[in-house]
């Protein structure tokens, strides 16, 4: 971009108040945090330069996550295979889910050392060996190995979806990420639904093994695309990591990027990949952190739990209490959830800038993380535990499968519209972290529905299947109120907390009260 073209796409004007500087600021928005003058800061590269990576990553942990889960619709199949009942096939799943949970915990920290571009290349080709693995358990006896390559896929499935977060902090202001992280989010969360509908397709005419081959495809063409457009984001800033000057040939470009990587990652690297790590559990276990937490796995982890089982409801026979799916009839029931993504990523790209913003402009234009969460009311205090209900009384009473693709198409709204929110306020909490908030998070999560198939049938069996998701119906209101407290005191909660995550945005000043509102 050329200096000229800098200037007229960020504007300069005094802030009201101010006479030490001014602030940039993009029509009426003061952009937080400040651009340097630099035209090499990622946050003056042009929008479409931006929106390019956006959609680099989002495809990158699309692929990841539906590579992880894609055999979920083709449980029966591997039922008869390895002689297992289908919950225990489901099981697979959870050990995907647990890589998915866990795997990053490990692997992420490594982004200081070796730059996150090519930790997100290294493990997009882990996963590809994982899909080849699965592919290639085909004897009886083989039922162990498949679930341990399972479970290795999700590990390095995962990772893309995480590391994302960090780059997205680096190229777009305040004002733009509620809707970027909803975009983001909803990209690699309907990877674990598209995963399994296009699974369960595939393995009603052909072999299941080619639920993961069309996988192996999938990202063999994300990780050229990624060897080829992807750039390490880094730049020095003030009091910030060091990085180096990037090769500005093509070629020794990308063979510094990522071969392996360390000639364009940050100077302190080995020195911060430890300290990344113990970072993720200081904010789990700070205040914020573990309200947020809470309310991640008595909420989504519902989905999961949903998600997970879904298959065993619909496929088991109706003599059973199912409803005697075929898998090709499984997956297209899944476009209930489909829909539920495509609804979140609407809701959140009206909403989840557009409601903090309004209340900042009421508070003088001064930001406070909190407001993000007030997008979250009507989806976790309405939708969900309607939906959990709705889902219950359908499997109680064996109701038509309409009324079950209701009830799963509200739990998917809601809780797809959670998770954005509670990553993007974390992340503003604790600034210099955002890799380790989406980390910690997604642990959070994911627990909840990774244990809950391994009690399921002794939970129906003291309560009835109806009572199982109407107590699950209220343990999620129980965990919104959590949020209501960050509402109203997060900014007290906020002030206890280990030193090294000292850093938010709260009282920046995101808009002027003599410019034209946000809209």
């Amino acid at each position: 971009m050329s200096k000229e073209q800098l200037e007229s796409e960020v504007l300069d004007t005094k802030s009201p108040g101010s006479h030490e500087y001014d602030l940039k600021h993009r029509n009426s928005i003061v952009l937080v945090p400040q651009p340097s003058d630099d035209p090499n800061d990622p946050l003056n590269w042009p929008q479409h330069k931006k929106y390019t990576i956006l959609a680099i990553l989002s495809v990158t942990a699309f692929s990841g996550l539906a590579s992880s889960l894609a055999n979920q619709l083709g449980l029966e199949a591997q039922a008869e295979l390895y002689g297992k009942s289908l919950t225990e096939l489901s099981y697979t799943v959870s050990a995907a889910v647990a890589g998915i949970a866990a795997g990053p915990l490990f692997i992420v920290p490594l982004a200081h050392v070796f730059g996150r571009a090519s930790v997100i290349f290294w493990t997009l080709l882990g996963c590809i060996a994982c899909g080849v693995w699965s592919a290639e358990m085909t004897g009886p006896d083989q039922y162990i190995g498949f679930v341990l390559s399972r479970l290795f896929g999700g590990v390095f499935g995962s990772v893309p979806s995480i590391l994302g977060a960090q780059m997205l902090m680096d190229l777009f202001f305040l004002h733009e990420r509620g809707r970027v992280f909803t975009t983001f989010h909803m990209c690699f969360l309907m990877g674990t639904v598209a995963g399994p509908t296009f699974g369960g397709f595939v393995v009603q005419h052909v072999a299941w093994q080619f639920e993961f081959w069309w996988t192996v495809a999938l990202q063999g063409a994300v990780a050229l695309m990624v060897l080829i457009f992807l750039p390490e984001i880094g730049f020095t800033r003030d009091a910030g990591k060091v990085y180096p000057k990037q090769p500005e040939g093509f070629l020794a470009n990308r063979v510094a990027t990522f071969l392996p990587g360390t000639k364009v990652a940050h100077r302190d690297g080995l020195r911060e990949a430890p300290r990344s790590a113990v970072a993720q559990f200081l904010i789990g276990f700070s205040p914020t952190g573990l309200l947020v937490g809470i309310y991640a796995f008595g909420f989504f982890g519902w989905f999961v739990s949903v998600n997970t089982l879904l298959t065993v409801f619909l496929q088991e026979p109706e003599i059973a209490g199912g409803y005697g799916f075929e898998p090709q009839q499984n997956a297209a029931f899944s476009f209930a959830l489909w829909i539920g993504v495509i609804c979140a990523q609407v809701w959140g790209s009206i909403f989840n800038d557009r409601i903090p913003m309004k209340l900042a402009k009421k508070a003088g234009g001064l930001w406070k993380p909190e407001y993000r969460l007030h997008s979250l009311w009507i989806p976790s205090t309405f939708f969900m535990p309607i939906g959990l209900g709705i889902f219950g009384a359908a499997l109680e009473y064996h109701l038509h499968y309409m009324v079950l693709a209701l009830g799963s198409f509200l739990i998917t709204f809601a809780a797809f519209c959670s998770i954005p929110v509670g990553i993007n306020y974390l992340i503003e909490c604790y600034m210099d972290h955002p890799t380790e908030v989406a980390c910690i998070m997604g642990t959070y999560r994911l627990t909840l529905g990774l244990i809950v198939p391994f009690f399921k049938d002794q939970w129906i069996d003291s309560v009835g299947v109806g009572w199982v998701f109407g107590m699950m119906a209220f343990f999620s209101l129980f965990a919104f109120s959590l949020v209501v407290v960050l509402m109203f005191y997060g900014h007290s909660l906020r002030q206890i907390r280990f030193g090294i995550l000292s850093k938010d945005e709260e009282g920046m000043k995101v808009t002027d009260q003599d410019q034209q509102s946000f809209s």
